[in-house]
C-alpha cells in the first residue's frame, strides 16, 4: 500500500510540494487555503462578487489545469492531512482522475473518519481499509448522488452527517446513572443538557423529556406544560420551547412588542398575525379609530388619507405649504397644486375593490357641478363623499380623519392629474415615490409634531436634527488582489522595495515567512468590573504576565489602560506567548495580573488565573475580574525578605505572592537586577516598566505633547486621557466637567432647571431622569438614566444634558412617571425652566379604558390608544406593560417602546445602610447612587439615624441650614432656633448665677439640699453654655463657615458627651434634693445635718464619675462623614453603633430620664402623705382631708419643686414613647421643641427651689440687700 501524503498541492512555480499545514484547523480554513492554490495555479478562479462565507466554495475552472497523475506518483491524494474537516473526515481523491471528471465532480472519491468519534456511521456503511487506525467508504455510502459540482453542495452534505454524528451513537444503555438516556438516537448526555433549548439528541428526546421529574430548582416551569421544566438558558429563545398558551400569552405579547413596533399598527401591511382568537387578529384589523394621518403615515409616499392631507408639506418636495407636487410626464414640468383647488369625481356606488386614479383641478371662480367634491370642503374626505353622496353627513371642519371613515374607495399607486374643464386635459401625474420622505417601513420612533413643552423661548439657537446612520467610511487603502491578501495568511501582506517583493507582518497568534505557522499561546479574554460604583475620574493599568512555577516573569507580556468609566463593558482580547518555541512540556505556567492606578502608580490589588490543560498548543480562557472598592493591603505569612512584602490574589484567597521593591525579583525578592526605567515610572521587573500618565515608551522615556497642564486639548478644564500609545500617539479622551460635552469639552450642555411640585416631592427627594433620543426613523430610539436627589429644603433641582435628548421623563420611586421636557427638534445650548406638576402624570392605560376595551387581547386593545387622547383632553401621557405614550398636538397616541422592568436597584446590597433602598444609574456600569431611606434614617447611605430617646440636634435641625447662604437668609425655623438659643442662654446664665449666689453662702448649705443645689446650679451653666457652643459649632459648620476638620472633629467626639453628662447629672441632683427633702420630713428632729452635709458631697462627686462612666463609649464611636445632599457637600458628626451598643445607649438614656423622674414624682407624693398624716395623729377634730389640704398650704414649697420638675419633663416623656424618632427631617418641630424642653429643668433650679422657699429666699433677700447697702455706700 502507498502511504498517504500529509498535504499535497501545486505550488507557485507548478513543483509538487510535499508541505504540511499544522495551522488549519477548521474547514473553512482549510477550503480557503486549496482555493488561494488553485487560483494561484490558473486552475480554477474564485467568484469574488459573491457574498457570505460560501465565497471560496464557488468558482470557474480554467484551461491551465494538468492531469494530477503526471505530478503525484501515490494513488491518491488525503485531504486534509489529518481527519478534521467537519471535525471527523478526510477526503481521499484517486490521483488517475480526469481533469474533465474533477471540473463535472469535486466529491472525493473515498471519505475516511475516526469510528469512535462517530460510531453511528461507522455502523451503516461497507468499510474499506485505506488509511491505518481510521474508517474509510465509497462516498456512495454516504449519499446517493455521488456527483457535486460545486464545493458548497459538499458542505451541505457533511454539514448534515456532521450533526447525525454529534447527536447519534449506539449505546443502548448509559454506564454511568448521572447521564440521561437517548432511546431512540442511542446517545448518552448530562442531565445538564436536558431541556436546555438545544438538541443534542438527534430525534429531540431531551427537548421532550418530562424534565420536571428531575426536582432540579434551577429549573422553570411551563405553567401550561406542568411536565415541562426548562432551564434559565432555554428562555432566550422565546415561547418556542413552551407551548403558547397560559402564562405563555405574556410571553407572546412581549414578543410582539418586540418584533412589530407601534408604528407598524394600522399601516396596511399585515406583519404579526395573534396566536389568540383563532389567529382572526392582526395589526391591520380594527383600525376604524386610527388616524389617517398620523406621524408614522405622514410623508410615506402613500395617500392614506383620500385627500392627501398626509401627504403635505414633506421636507424634500419644492412646494409651499398645503400644495402636491406633480409633475407632467411629457414636458418634465412641475407644478404646485394648492390643496383648495383639488376635487374628486364622485361615484355613484363604489364596490369593496373601488379604486380612484384620477383627481381634478380647477383655480377659477366659475361653478363646479355637484358631481365633483371639493378637498376644501372639509378637513377629512369620507368615503361617503365620493362614493354615496346622499349619506354624506355635514362637514366638520375640526373632525379627526379616521381610518374608518375612508374606505371604500381606495386611492391608486399612481393619481393622474386633470383640468376641470370642458376638455379634462390630462394636466401631470402625483408620483408618490417623487414625494416620499422615506419610502421604506418605518421601524421606530419619530418626534414630528411632538412639538415643545414648555415652549421655547423667543431668542432661540439653531434646531437639530439627530440622525444615526451608518456611512461607509472612506477606504484608505485600495482594493488589492484575493490571491495576495491571502498571501500572509492571517497576517498582512507589505510590498517591499523596488521589486515589490513580499513581506508578510504576522499578528501574535502566527509566525513564519508567510504566517503559516500557529504560535503556541494563550489566548485571554478578560472582562473586569468595579465593586462600587465607578468614579469618572479613575484610570487604572494591567500588566499581564506569564509566570512558571519558580515565579520567573516569561519576556513576553500585556499592558491595557482601563478606564472604567469608557470600558466597563469591553472584552479585553490578548495573547501571551510562550517563552519557548516549542513550549517546554516540563514547565507549567500560571498568569499573574497586576492592577496599579495610572495616575499615582499606586498598587491596588492582584490576580492569579491557572492555565488547565497545559499540554494544548493554544490554550483559551475567558475570566471575569472584580476590582475591589480599595487598594488591597491585607497583611499575610508568606516570607518576602527585606525588599518585598508578602500579597494575597483576590481571586485565591489562600493563595500568596512576594510583590518586590524595585530592583528586585524572583518569588522571594532575593535576585537584584539593574533598573532601566525613568525615575517617575515603576520597575516592575528587569523589562517591565509602569509609565506614568503623560509618558510612554518601553522603559518611559518618552514624552507625550499632548495632555500637558500647559497643553491641555480639553477645554473648560476638562481633564484630559491618552490612549494606548500601541495604537496612536496623538488620540485622548477628554472626561468633561458638568455643564459641558464634545469631543473636546467645546460645547456647552443644556442646563434644564426642574421645579418639583411639593406634594409630589413628599413622596421621594430621589429622583430617575429618563432621556429618550429619537434617530429620525433611521435606528432605534436610546434611552439614558440618570439619578438625581433634590436637596433638603429645596424643590427644585438643576441637571445638564451632555447629550442631545427630545423627552424627558421624571420618575418618583414607588410612584410614577410624570412628562417634564418634550422636543420635537433639540435644540442645543438651551436653557429650560421646566416644573413636574400632577397634571403631568402619566397614568397606566388600564385606568383609562372600559371595561369592555380593558379585557381585550394585547394587540387589538393597542388600537384604541389614539382615542385616548382625544378623549381626555388634559392628558399627557400614558403608559402600559411595554410602551410609553405621549399625546402630540393634533391629540394621536404617539407610543414607543419603554421598559419598565428595567431595574435599577443596586448589585451591591451594602451600599444603603439600615434597610434603605439603593438604586443606580444603569445596570452594568453604574456611576452614581442614590439611596431612598427608611422612616428614621437620613444620610446619603442612610447611615445616620434619629432615633433613640435623647435627640441629637444635627439630624433635627442640621438639614434645614443651609450651606454658603448668609445667616439673614436662612429658613425661619433657623432664626428661631437662634432666638430660643439666645433666650436660654441669658435665662440659664440668669437663673444660674442667682442659685450660686444664693448657696454660696454658708448659712444656705446647712444641710446636702443647699451643696445639691449649688452643684446642680453649677452644672445648669456649664450645660447651657455648652450646649450654645454646641448650637454655633453646627450652625457654622453646615453653613460652610468651619471647615477644618480636625476642629470638627474634637467639636464631633467632645461636645456631646459633656451635653449628656450635665444633662443627667442635674437630673440626678435634682432627684437626690427630693430625696433628702422626704428623709428630712420623715426623720424629723432626728435629722443628721452634718451626716447630710457629708452625704452630699460624696454623692455629688458619684453622680459626676457614674455619669460619664455610662457615656464613656460615646467618643470613642463617633467620626466624621461626608454626605452629598443633592449638589451640596455636608459633614456629619456620626455616631457610629453596634447593634448591642445601640440597645446599651438606649438603656443608658433612659435610665438616667426615667429613674429621676421617678424619684421626684415619689418623693413629692411621699412628703404630702406623710406631713398629713402625722397632722392628722396630733389633731384629732381634723379629718386627713383637711390635713392634707393645711400641710399642702404649710409646705407647698417642698412640693414645688419635684411637681414643676415632673410637669416640664413629661413633654420630652411622651415625645419619647409616642413618635420613637423623627421620622422625615421635613417634619422637625416636635422634635425640636423636644430638644430644647429637655433643657429647661437646668435652667428652673432658682425658680424652683429659691424663690418657693421662705429659707432660701430670705438668704436670697438678705444677699440682695446687702449688696445693694454695698453699691449706695460705694456710690
Amino acid at each position: 500500500m502507498t502511504p498517504s501524503v500529509p498535504y499535497q498541492y501545486f505550488s507557485e512555480n507548478g513543483v509538487l510540494s510535499n508541505t504540511r499545514k499544522t495551522n488549519v484547523s477548521e474547514s473553512t480554513a482549510f477550503q480557503q487555503e486549496t482555493m488561494r492554490k488553485l487560483k494561484e495555479n490558473d486552475c480554477y478562479t474564485l467568484n469574488d462578487d459573491k457574498p457570505g462565507p460560501d465565497i471560496y466554495f464557488e468558482g470557474n475552472w480554467s484551461r491551465n489545469c494538468e492531469f494530477l497523475a503526471n505530478h503525484c506518483p501515490d494513488e491518491w491524494l488525503t485531504l486534509p492531512a489529518k481527519p478534521i474537516m467537519y471535525d471527523y473526515f478526510q477526503f481521499i481523491y484517486m490521483t488517475n482522475r480526469s481533469v474533465d471528471e474533477f471540473k463535472r465532480n469535486v466529491a472525493p472519491d473515498f471519505v475516511c473518519f475516526d469510528a469512535q468519534k462517530c460510531p453511528s456511521l461507522a455502523s451503516t456503511i461497507d468499510r474499506i481499509n485505506i488509511i491505518d487506525g481510521l474508517t474509510c467508504c465509497h462516498i456512495s455510502n454516504l449519499t446517493e448522488n455521488v456527483e457535486k459540482q460545486h464545493f458548497h453542495f459538499m458542505n451541505t452534505l457533511f454539514a448534515r452527517i456532521n450533526r447525525q454524528c454529534s447527536t447519534t451513537g449506539i449505546e443502548v444503555s448509559c454506564e454511568n446513572s448521572s447521564y440521561f438516556h437517548c432511546n431512540i438516537s442511542l446517545k448518552c448526555i448530562s442531565y445538564h443538557r436536558v431541556g436546555d433549548g438545544f438538541t443534542d439528541c438527534d430525534y429531540d428526546e431531551d427537548e421532550l423529556f418530562p424534565a420536571c421529574q428531575l426536582n432540579d430548582s434551577n429549573r422553570l416551569k411551563c405553567i401550561s406544560y406542568e411536565t415541562k421544566c426548562l432551564l434559565p438558558v432555554a428562555l432566550k429563545y422565546g415561547n418556542r420551547n413552551c407551548p403558547k398558551t397560559g402564562n405563555e400569552r405574556l410571553m407572546n405579547r412581549f414578543a410582539f412588542n418586540k418584533s412589530v413596533p407601534f408604528a407598524a399598527l394600522c399601516d396596511g401591511m399585515v406583519l404579526h398575525v395573534s396566536s389568540l382568537n383563532d389567529g382572526n387578529e392582526n395589526d391591520e384589523t380594527n383600525c376604524e379609530l386610527w388616524p389617517c394621518n398620523n406621524p408614522y403615515l405622514h410623508c410615506n409616499g402613500i395617500w392614506d388619507c383620500l385627500n392627501g392631507i398626509d401627504e403635505l408639506n414633506c421636507p424634500n418636495t419644492n412646494c409651499s405649504f398645503n400644495e402636491f407636487q406633480c409633475t407632467n410626464k411629457a414636458s418634465t414640468l412641475t407644478y404646485c397644486l394648492p390643496l383648495t383647488y383639488m376635487f374628486y369625481k364622485r361615484i355613484d356606488n363604489c364596490t369593496e375593490a373601488e379604486y380612484i386614479s384620477e383627481v381634478y383641478f380647477n383655480n377659477e371662480t366659475n361653478y363646479i357641478s355637484k358631481d365633483y367634491y371639493s378637498f376644501n370642503r372639509s378637513k377629512c374626505t369620507s368615503g361617503n363623499s365620493i362614493c354615496n353622496h346622499h349619506l354624506e353627513t355635514v362637514d366638520e371642519q375640526d373632525k379627526e380623519c379616521l381610518r374608518g371613515d375612508q374606505y371604500p374607495p381606495f386611492i391608486s399607486n399612481t393619481m393622474e392629474v386633470s383640468q376641470l374643464d370642458n376638455s379634462n386635459a390630462y394636466l401631470c401625474t402625483i408620483d408618490y415615490e417623487s414625494t416620499a420622505f422615506v419610502t421604506n417601513y418605518i421601524d421606530f420612533v419619530i418626534t414630528t409634531r411632538l412639538g415643545y413643552f414648555p415652549p421655547i423661548s423667543s431668542t432661540i439657537p439653531s434646531i437639530q436634527s439627530i440622525t444615526k446612520i451608518n456611512q461607509d467610511k472612506k477606504k484608505i487603502i485600495p482594493e488589492i488582489d484575493i490571491a495576495l491578501h491571502w498571501y500572509c495568511h492571517q497576517g498582512v501582506v507589505v510590498l517591499f522595495g523596488a521589486n515589490q517583493s513580499k513581506r508578510c507582518l504576522c499578528p501574535p497568534n502566527y509566525f513564519g515567512s508567510q504566517c503559516q505557522w500557529q504560535n503556541q499561546r494563550i489566548s485571554l479574554t478578560l472582562q473586569l468590573k468595579m465593586q462600587s460604583i465607578i468614579s469618572t475620574t479613575v484610570i487604572f493599568k494591567l500588566i499581564i504576565i506569564l509566570i512558571d512555577e519558580q515565579g520567573t516573569i516569561a519576556p513576553n507580556y500585556e499592558q491595557i489602560i482601563y478606564i472604567p468609566a469608557r470600558h466597563c463593558t469591553t472584552k479585553h482580547n490578548i495573547y501571551l506567548l510562550y517563552p519557548h518555541r516549542p513550549k517546554h512540556s516540563s514547565t507549567n505556567y500560571s498568569i499573574h495580573i497586576d492592577l496599579f492606578d495610572k495616575i499615582t502608580l499606586e498598587y491596588w490589588t492582584s490576580w492569579y488565573i491557572p492555565i488547565p490543560f497545559q499540554f494544548l498548543p493554544v490554550n483559551r480562557i475567558s475570566t471575569l475580574l472584580m476590582i475591589p472598592k480599595t487598594p488591597q493591603n491585607n497583611p499575610c505569612s508568606l516570607p518576602c525578605g527585606e525588599h518585598g512584602r508578602c500579597m494575597e490574589y483576590t481571586n485565591r484567597k489562600s493563595l500568596y505572592f512576594c510583590q518586590c521593591d524595585q530592583g528586585y525579583s524572583g518569588s522571594f525578592c532575593n535576585i537584584t537586577h539593574e533598573c532601566q526605567c525613568s525615575n517617575d515610572s515603576l520597575c516592575l521587573a528587569p523589562s517591565i516598566c509602569v509609565c506614568p500618565l503623560n509618558k510612554f515608551g518601553s522603559r518611559c522615556y518618552l514624552k507625550r505633547t499632548l495632555c500637558q497642564p500647559t497643553n491641555n486639548p480639553c477645554q473648560y478644564d476638562g481633564i484630559c486621557i491618552p490612549t494606548d500609545d500601541r495604537i496612536d500617539l496623538y488620540s485622548f479622551i477628554c472626561f468633561c466637567k458638568e455643564g459641558y460635552s464634545g469631543d473636546r469639552c467645546q460645547f456647552k450642555s443644556n442646563q434644564i432647571d426642574i421645579h418639583i411640585d411639593e406634594t409630589i416631592l413628599a413622596i421621594s427627594s430621589s429622583l430617575f431622569i429618563h432621556y429618550i433620543i429619537a434617530h429620525e426613523r433611521l435606528a432605534q430610539h436610546e434611552r439614558t438614566t440618570i439619578l438625581k436627589k433634590v436637596a433638603f429644603n429645596q424643590n427644585s433641582i438643576t441637571i445638564y444634558a451632555s447629550q442631545p435628548f427630545h423627552i424627558l421623563f421624571v420618575e418618583i420611586p414607588k410612584d410614577d412617571y410624570y412628562l417634564t421636557i418634550i422636543r420635537e427638534k433639540f435644540i442645543s445650548s438651551e436653557h429650560i425652566h421646566a416644573q413636574v406638576l400632577s397634571k403631568q402624570r402619566c397614568i397606566f392605560v388600564l385606568h383609562l379604558l372600559n371595561d369592555t376595551i380593558r379585557h381585550y387581547e394585547y394587540l387589538r386593545r393597542l388600537k384604541y390608544y389614539p382615542l385616548l387622547c382625544r378623549q381626555h383632553l388634559q392628558l399627557m401621557c400614558f403608559y402600559d406593560e411595554y410602551n410609553m405614550c405621549i399625546c402630540d398636538s393634533d391629540r394621536f397616541s404617539n407610543c414607543f417602546e419603554f421598559d419598565h422592568m428595567l431595574k435599577h436597584e443596586c448589585q451591591e446590597k451594602d451600599f444603603c445602610q439600615h434597610g434603605g433602598q439603593c438604586f443606580q444609574n444603569n445596570e452594568i456600569c453604574p456611576t452614581t447612587f442614590i439611596c431612598n431611606c427608611e422612616d428614621c434614617y437620613y444620610g446619603a447611605r442612610c447611615e445616620l439615624s434619629t432615633k433613640g430617646f435623647m435627640f441629637s440636634l444635627d439630624p433635627i435641625l442640621g438639614y434645614h441650614i443651609k450651606p454658603n447662604v448668609s445667616l439673614n437668609q436662612q429658613p425661619f425655623i433657623v432664626k428661631l432656633s437662634i432666638a430660643i438659643i439666645t433666650v436660654m442662654l441669658l435665662s440659664g446664665l440668669s437663673s444660674g448665677s442667682l442659685c450660686i449666689v444664693t448657696f454660696h453662702m454658708k448659712t444656705s448649705r446647712e444641710v446636702g439640699c443647699g451643696y445639691y443645689l449649688l452643684a446642680s446650679s453649677i452644672s445648669s451653666i456649664c450645660l447651657i453654655i455648652v450646649l450654645t457652643i454646641k448650637f454655633c459649632h453646627l450652625l457654622l459648620s453646615q453653613m460652610s463657615l468651619i471647615t477644618n476638620r480636625s476642629m470638627l472633629f474634637v467639636g464631633c467626639i467632645s461636645l456631646e458627651i459633656i451635653l449628656k453628662v450635665f444633662l443627667a447629672s442635674s437630673e440626678w441632683l435634682n432627684a437626690c434634693v427630693a430625696i433628702e427633702r422626704s428623709i428630712s420630713v420623715i426623720k424629723g428632729v432626728s435629722f443628721n445635718k452634718n451626716k447630710s452635709k457629708t452625704g452630699a458631697k460624696i454623692m455629688i462627686f458619684v453622680v459626676f464619675i457614674l455619669t460619664t462612666l455610662t457615656h464613656i463609649h460615646d467618643p470613642f464611636h463617633r467620626r466624621l462623614i461626608d454626605d452629598l445632599d443633592g449638589n451640596q457637600k455636608r459633614i456629619w458628626c456620626f455616631s457610629d453603633y453596634s447593634r448591642s451598643l445601640t440597645i446599651y445607649n438606649s438603656f443608658i438614656i433612659l435610665f438616667h430620664f426615667l429613674v429621676p423622674f421617678v424619684i421626684n414624682l415619689i418623693s413629692a407624693l411621699l412628703l404630702i402623705l406623710v406631713v398629713a398624716h402625722r397632722r392628722f395623729k396630733v389633731e384629732s377634730k381634723q379629718t386627713f382631708k383637711q390635713g392634707l389640704k393645711l400641710q399642702f398650704q404649710q409646705h407647698k414649697h417642698i412640693f414645688i419643686a419635684p411637681c414643676m420638675l415632673i410637669l416640664v419633663s413629661l413633654p420630652r416623656l411622651i415625645i419619647s414613647f409616642t413618635s420613637g424618632c423623627m421620622r422625615s427631617a421635613r417634619e422637625p418641630w416636635l422634635h425640636l421643641i423636644g430638644y430644647f424642653v429637655s433643657f429647661i429643668p437646668t435652667m428652673l433650679t432658682f425658680f424652683v427651689f429659691v424663690l418657693p422657699s421662705t429659707v432660701y429666699k430670705s438668704k436670697f433677700d438678705a444677699i440682695i440687700a446687702k449688696t445693694m447697702k454695698r453699691f449706695h455706700l460705694t456710690s
